[in-house]
């Protein structure tokens, strides 16, 4: 297992380089497929809790991950140092932007793309963990239902974790003793 100084290399980073969205994508792509500290069912692991708790996922996916990595200091150096370059940027950047004249065609050009690609991460990263998501009928279908809900009904993902959570339970108990 890496030290706490390794994980907030890895994390820093990260955190320097995931640039308009898709961060989840960034921490697997270096975390399981470079460093090979996790599995790919370990990172679905932690994802799904990053996903389920308050917070921005990004960083709380990092200490998640830290924390199963190096231990509470593993946690909290992939906590700061994910945050770490993004907090500064934004602050530079915060800092021309509020000298910039508005609705500028360039920045408008700059914030499509931007989104555009964390659009793009965050499908390839959804791509790379299905099949360790959907190994069998019953998780496809409460995929689908869960897409379902959110998507079409605008029910909130709190409600949707809140019902499938017990079903997927339920099902699996199921399954186990069969």
């Amino acid at each position: 297992m890496p030290s706490t100084l390794e994980v907030f290399k890895a994390f820093l980073t990260i955190g320097a380089t995931a640039f308009g969205g898709g961060g989840s994508a960034h921490i697997q792509n270096a975390i399981v497929t470079k460093h090979h500290w996790l599995t790919p069912d370990e990172f679905l692991e932690s994802l799904t809790l990053a996903q389920t708790l308050p917070g921005p996922i990004f960083s709380n996916l990092a200490a998640q991950i830290g924390s199963k990595l190096a231990g509470i200091g593993g946690g909290v150096a992939a906590c700061i140092a994910v945050s770490l370059p993004g907090a500064l940027l934004i602050l530079l950047l915060a800092g021309l932007y509020s000298k910039l004249p508005a609705n500028t065609k360039w920045l408008e050009g700059a914030l499509t793309g931007i989104g555009a690609g964390a659009v793009g991460v965050s499908l390839a990263m959804l791509l790379s963990i299905a099949p360790s998501a959907l190994k069998t009928r019953v998780a496809l279908l409460l995929a689908i239902a869960a897409f379902g809900a959110n998507a079409a009904l605008h029910i909130s993902v709190l409600w949707i974790l809140l019902v499938l959570v017990p079903v997927g339970v339920w099902l699996g108990r199921k399954v186990n003793h069969a």
